[in-house]
């Protein structure tokens, strides 16, 4: 019999953002099995139903989890047999009413124990931190971990994208819930053309003397502090490295390395926001990407994630959240402390040792396709699907 699916998002293509490429990423996979999959996911224009090319039926409601369309939402649900499995891709802030959708919690709570569904959670992100200014945004912070009370009381398992949640939602759970580390895919294929791969390299460092360092991301505030003075410190030392910025924001975040540094400009490549095959290209010309974290690398980076399966050599950091898998596996070079100056050395030795590098390269692909890659998501839940049926 064809088991279905329902996923709960609150981001979903052409929706930008990571919890929207993973949804459709995983609905294709989940479909790919043979299983029927449902995506419930906010309003966008225009609103497609079906996507015939990956079989996944695209619902979308009326509003961001509001009352008329959890009242919507409640309806279709019921029109499938049940017990329904309810697979939630969960983010505070994506489910609208300002992060605080203590209703929509309340209404997953009440499928579990008045629907009957199989109601199972994936934490992307738990809940927003405490600060110590601005204090209003602590009321974030109280109702969110409400909020989470209310999705792990019925949850039958709770996955992880990092252990770190696991952590920090345990006090909030009951004593009986199953947490499973479920990590993030890349959100890229690896590169095949080699042709567009050559043609970036020529662009971004022409002489076959230049040593090309990247990095993949967003540029936020806590990444760019530790990145932006690494990326000084290599451009002011070795003047044979090109830089290669990969995604959205890149161009922002160029202009304000080379503020007082204009020539610079000429050694650094900032490509915005690339489609996904263009990024696998991108990050396949680079010799090196770092890519730090303020709490460590883990399972739930997916820039990291992509230069893991397009074969690159990564540097990075330790931190709260760093998993042992990649600690034992020799798979990315790890900066001595999560400071610019430990990292510019991490990179050195990279780039100054062919075979550690090419090595990394090696095991960094063999961890991501032996831990990471998609298959293994697949497997976790239908492995849990098995065990309640």
């Amino acid at each position: 019999m064809t088991s279905t699916w329902h996923l709960i998002t609150g981001e979903y293509p052409p929706q930008p953002g990571g919890v929207s490429d993973y949804t459709a990423a995983l609905a294709r996979a989940l479909a790919g099995t043979g299983a029927e999959v449902h995506v419930w996911a906010p309003p966008v224009e225009p609103a497609p139903t079906f996507n015939d090319e990956t079989r996944v039926h695209v619902h979308r409601m009326p509003d961001v989890f509001g009352e008329t369309g959890l009242r919507m939402l409640t309806a279709e649900l019921d029109q499938f047999s049940g017990p329904r499995t309810l697979l939630v891709q969960y983010v505070p802030h994506a489910f609208g009413s300002r992060g605080m959708n203590v209703r929509f919690c309340r209404w997953v709570q009440h499928r579990a124990r008045a629907a009957h569904d199989d109601v199972r959670m994936m934490f992307h992100e738990p809940y927003y931190p405490f600060t110590v200014w601005p204090l209003r945004r602590n009321v974030l912070a109280v109702v969110n971990r409400i909020m989470a009370v209310l999705l792990l009381s019925d949850a039958r398992v709770a996955y992880v994208s990092t252990m770190d949640w696991h952590r920090r939602l345990n006090i909030y759970a009951p004593r009986a819930l199953r947490f499973v580390w479920m990590p993030i895919p890349a959100p890229v294929s690896p590169a095949r053309d080699a042709t567009r791969i050559a043609e970036w390299r020529s662009t971004i460092a022409p002489d076959a003397s230049h040593r090309v360092v990247g990095h993949f991301g967003t540029y936020g505030a806590l990444v760019s502090r530790f990145l932006r003075p690494t990326l000084e410190l290599l451009l002011q030392e070795r003047p044979s490295t090109r830089i290669c910025l990969i995604g959205a924001r890149s161009e922002e975040f160029a202009s304000q390395l080379c503020r007082e540094n204009i020539e610079w400009r000429a050694r650094i490549t900032a490509t915005g926001r690339l489609a996904s095959d263009e990024v696998s290209a991108c990050l396949s010309t680079c010799d090196v990407v770092v890519q730090p974290y303020a709490d460590g690398a883990s399972g739930r980076r997916t820039t990291l994630m992509a230069a893991l399966i397009n074969g690159v050599a990564a540097v990075t950091n330790r931190g709260a959240a760093t998993e042992r898998d990649w600690i034992t596996s020799d798979a990315v070079e790890f900066a001595t402390r999560s400071t610019p100056r430990a990292l510019r050395d991490a990179v050195y030795r990279v780039l100054d040792n062919d075979g550690r590098r090419a090595m990394l390269a090696a095991s960094g692909r063999a961890l991501y396709d032996r831990r990471f890659a998609m298959a293994h998501t697949i497997e976790a839940l239908t492995a849990d699907r098995g065990r309640a049926s």
